[in-house]
């Protein structure tokens, strides 16, 4: 037996479609016979043959419907072409080929018991036809940005992560630059072998699909820069290394992707655990965004794609729940002493983002967000959704965040405030003892506390930013805010005439 899983997966069918047919049998289906002339020296003899194929036939709906019908299509994959071209029959995929191979089994059978032994002489005529002109597999594709500290890392199923000098692959694959540029070192290289014969076309197939996911593992495993390279180089046996296209390519970013000696098995396992994972909706969606950011060219375009991914796992979709998301998060991924720093990054990120969608000058960046680099901050923001869809993923959390954070916030005694002022009393303007002529009047708004109010910060504690959320309300702020008065600025009740200068 050369293919294992093949084996397994169509014996479970079979048993399956035994079940089915034998189900149908007693529930009073017939079974037909045609009645064959057996010519000789003496008198004519009469032979019943069942017709057990336009049995089956006739009921292949309910046989594709069965739980194993799928797992075997998959496992036949692109050599069913061969087994159907052997018994004479054309097809394009594997379902033809599956029924082909149950008519087979109960040929000349009277009943539809399970036959153990000739299940085992046709699963050895199947087998034969797929592989008798393949050969074992290896298919390898350059990461850029991966470092590994051992020179080979096994993943399980042929996967494997190697250095050059512990892969056997072209030189072009080694030293594959995605910019065509010289490199200092040699590309560390992921590759798929395959123990048993397979056919070359779906080796690159099955090759593009795990290659893919294994960059999304690693990726969500740790930080790092890390792209998959847009060619892969496959081969059969001995043979010639053949190229051909499975990614779309792109440049890593940031410090490498480091995996140290001894992570191995903690990395293989949060793989398996991922892999795993079935996540939906919200999950799902925050999944691709973070995908995306991690993608991007500059750290900075990156940003929106992860805040973006934090308003989908919180549910941050009305005012309340914008104006308190960086409270959530803050809640979520960090210690209680440490919750005040992180809900001020998260406030500077939309800050940041704001910013950068104005277009502001360099100097006004160093006024509204200060000194430090962007991408400083942006990295924390990509920890921390990286930090939740990894305990999302693994099981740690429950998909209801927000809930979840209100009930940490609220066993711990945290105060959850979203108020609103009168803006221009930051403008140094004097408000108005009655609306001006042609105005609406501008109702007051009330703030809501949840739970005892905490003592005031001092000045020392309070961001000398206003943060900003793009896509929500303006948050409450203290001293010091670095926006600049304009007197665009007014209250007439036309959105398209509200406007500050960066």
């Amino acid at each position: 037996m050369r293919n294992l899983a093949l084996h397994d997966a169509l014996r479970d069918f079979a048993l399956e479609a035994a079940a089915a047919l034998t189900g149908e049998l007693r529930a009073g289906a017939e079974l037909r016979y045609d009645v064959v002339e057996e010519p000789g020296r003496g008198p004519v003899l009469y032979n019943y043959q069942p017709l057990t194929a336009p049995f089956i036939a006739e009921r292949w709906p309910l046989l594709r419907a069965l739980p194993a019908c799928g797992r075997a299509v998959d496992a036949l994959g692109s050599g069913a072409r061969a087994y159907l071209r052997v018994r004479g029959e054309a097809a394009v995929d594997s379902e033809p080929a599956l029924r082909a191979m149950l008519e087979r089994l109960y040929e000349g059978a009277t009943d539809f018991g399970f036959p153990e032994e000739r299940f085992e002489r046709v699963y050895t005529e199947v087998e034969h036809t797929l592989y008798q002109d393949a050969a074992p597999a290896c298919v390898v594709a350059p990461l850029h940005g991966l470092r590994l500290e051992s020179s080979r890392v096994a993943l399980g199923s042929g996967l494997a992560l190697v250095t050059a000098q512990g892969a056997e692959a072209p030189p072009e694959a080694v030293w594959a630059d995605p910019l065509e540029g010289a490199l200092d070192a040699p590309n560390a290289l992921v590759a798929l072998e395959h123990d048993e014969a397979v056919d070359l076309e779906q080796a690159r197939a099955e090759a593009a699909e795990r290659f893919g996911s294994l960059v999304s593992g690693l990726r969500l495993y740790k930080q790092g820069g890390l792209a998959l390279a847009p060619l892969a180089w496959a081969r059969l046996g001995d043979g010639p290394w053949r190229s051909g296209r499975i990614a779309a390519g792109g440049a890593t970013r940031g410090e490498p992707w480091t995996l140290a000696e001894g992570e191995e098995a903690e990395l293989v396992e949060f793989l398996d655990a991922v892999a795993s994972a079935n996540p939906s909706g919200a999950v799902c969606w925050a999944l691709r965004r973070f995908e995306l950011g991690c993608e991007r060219a500059l750290e900075t375009e990156a940003l929106s794609d992860y805040l973006l991914a934090l308003e989908a796992l919180l549910d941050a979709d009305d005012d309340a729940g914008r104006a308190s998301l960086s409270l959530r998060v803050a809640a979520l991924c960090a210690e209680e002493h440490e919750r005040r720093r992180v809900q001020r990054r998260v406030s500077l990120a939309f800050s940041l983002e704001r910013f950068l969608i104005g277009g502001g000058s360099g100097d006004a960046y160093v006024e509204a967000i200060g000194p430090e680099s962007p991408r400083v901050l942006v990295l924390e923001i990509e920890q921390l959704l990286r930090a939740l869809l990894r305990d999302l993923l693994c099981g740690y959390l429950d998909p209801n965040l927000r809930a979840a954070a209100d009930e940490i916030l609220l066993e711990s005694g945290a105060e959850i405030e979203v108020s609103a002022r009168d803006l221009r009393l930051d403008l140094g303007e004097e408000p108005h003892e009655q609306p001006p002529p042609d105005r609406d009047p501008v109702e007051p708004r009330q703030s809501g506390t949840v739970a005892a109010p905490a003592p005031a910060a001092s000045e020392a504690d309070v961001d000398r930013i206003e943060p900003w959320h793009p896509r929500g309300e303006r948050f409450e702020t203290g001293p010091g805010d670095s926006v600049t008065a304009s007197a665009d600025w007014d209250f007439d009740g036309d959105s398209a005439g509200y406007g500050a200068p960066v």
